[in-house]
């Protein structure tokens, strides 16, 4: 029983340390002797965990992936009210958040993220669209759908850019849950020229 508990907590220093080398070095110029010697491993270790280092991206993402998924899913059978809007953007923010050193190794090494995902990127889109068509409310115009848009891209964007904050989970949350629900606000608003 030890062992396992030996062998989580391992995956999650891995995790970390590829994150950390491939966020500010890149994935192509990351070698798994680098990761190996950063967590205190060795490489022969590190591949009892992992067999290459596709296989620990696809782990490091797809977690992100799979509760981003999961999110995505709520509003297939949700309807929308402003109630539930606010609902399932705070679920999506919490993602963001959750998973937001991953972001900049999204940003940096898209080939790989690409290579590495293929088919489960192109399913994350088309369910992003989804969702973003959602947000937008019943009955959107084309300028309510670029709300939409902007607003889970606002939520995006901001946890990539890498920003040293200094403040609590719950402070980011209320700021992003804001700056998304103040871009939807304006739904239903016709363009001005």
């Amino acid at each position: 029983m030890q062992h396992a508990t030996s062998s989580r907590d391992t995956k999650a220093e891995i995790h970390r340390a590829a994150v950390d080398l491939f966020s500010s070095q890149g994935y192509d110029k990351t070698s798994l002797r680098e990761i190996a010697e950063q967590v205190g491993i060795t490489k022969a270790s590190l591949y009892y965990h992992y067999s290459s280092k596709q296989e620990l991206l696809r782990a490091i993402v797809g977690t992100f992936l799979d509760e981003l998924f999961e999110v995505l899913r709520l509003t297939e059978t949700m309807e929308w009210s402003s109630e539930n809007e606010q609902q399932a953007l705070g679920a999506y923010v919490d993602v963001v958040i959750a998973h937001r050193a991953t972001g900049p190794t999204l940003l940096r090494d898209i080939a790989a993220v690409l290579a590495a995902f293929g088919d489960d990127l192109d399913e994350l889109i088309g369910r992003s669209r989804r969702f973003q068509l959602w947000l937008a409310g019943p009955d959107p115009t084309a300028a309510d759908r670029l709300r939409a848009a902007a607003a889970v891209e606002t939520v995006g964007a901001a946890m990539s850019a890498g920003l040293d904050l200094s403040v609590s989970d719950a402070e980011i949350r209320a700021v992003l849950l804001d700056a998304a629900t103040a871009v939807l606000a304006r739904r239903g608003t016709p363009v001005s020229e």
